[in-house]
């Protein structure tokens, strides 16, 4: 508000007009002690902003801040941000408030990496920024086989979170695809120019069939994978399930948690791929 508006706003609070902006200027310093943060603006007409102050929450409010509290993990990477905006918030909380904020929920679970990110929190927005200005980007990568590789003039789209890590998905030129690569494995990050405009690529998701063991197809199906359907009921009770996967390293690694109550049937070649794996999986156990 302009400071003539903001006059004529409190024309009726204040004695008289010639005391008001004294009082104006003394009313600024207190608000100020108590924690407000109060801008004056450079240029003419002169405008006062005000921010902050001790907010007023309800139970539902206490209960919600709870479950932030309780879902983010220590090694989530903005764990340590949470935890100083949580304490800003409640700072000014009654001890009956704080009884209900520290209270434990009971349905909260921790969001929590496999491993510890916060190291990577500065990356991560990093890559953020990158997505949002839509900059190409060049990096080192360390892949699960521990070699690294250097990726120019790639493409970052989003960043997702499953299988408790946090991945970059981004056009790989060489590759000509949308990979997802694991965040800790990224260092040297450098921002080239931006995306030309009109480019904007998506990933075709992997349609796929799989048959499920009868105690785990009664009911409704986990919704591991999207748009799934039954196609087949087999006689034993077993379901053949049609379904889409982001990427057959995802579709692999999800069905094989699933051991021998999951058979993956196509296409043929992520089927192959399939039986690949489970034939490192016989020869490193067999040899033990």
């Amino acid at each position: 508000m302009s400071y003539p508006d903001l006059l004529e706003r409190l024309a009726t609070t204040y004695p008289s007009r010639q005391s008001a902006r004294r009082m104006i200027t003394r009313d600024i310093q207190h608000l100020a002690t108590l924690g407000i943060v109060i801008t004056r603006s450079k240029h003419s007409p002169i405008t006062y902003t005000l921010q902050g102050g001790i907010p007023i929450y309800s139970g539902e409010d206490l209960l919600a801040l709870g479950v932030l509290r309780d879902t983010i993990g220590t090694n989530h990477p903005y764990t340590e941000s949470v935890e100083r905006l949580l304490t800003r918030l409640t700072a000014g909380l009654s001890s009956e408030q704080r009884e209900i904020y520290q209270s434990q929920r009971s349905s909260s679970v921790a969001l929590q990496p496999a491993i510890n990110y916060t190291p990577y929190a500065q990356l991560i927005a990093d890559l953020e920024r990158a997505i949002v200005s839509r900059r190409l980007l060049t990096f080192r990568y360390r892949t699960s086989a521990g070699k690294e590789r250097i990726h120019t003039r790639i493409e970052p789209y989003a960043i997702e979170y499953y299988d408790r890590h946090f991945y970059l998905v981004a056009y790989i030129p060489k590759s000509g695809q949308i990979q997802d690569l694991r965040i800790d494995r990224i260092k040297n990050l450098e921002y080239l120019h931006t995306r030309p405009p009109g480019i904007q690529r998506t990933r075709e998701p992997v349609i796929f069939r799989y048959r499920l063991a009868a105690n785990l197809a009664q009911g409704e199906l986990s919704q591991r994978f999207t748009a799934q359907r039954v196609v087949e009921r087999l006689a034993n009770g077993d379901v053949i399930i049609e379904a889409e996967g982001r990427s057959d390293f995802f579709i692999i690694q999800t069905l094989l948690r699933y051991r021998a109550n999951a058979e993956l049937l196509s296409p043929p070649e992520l089927r192959q791929r399939m039986i690949e794996e489970v034939g490192r999986l016989v020869k490193l156990y067999g040899e033990g």
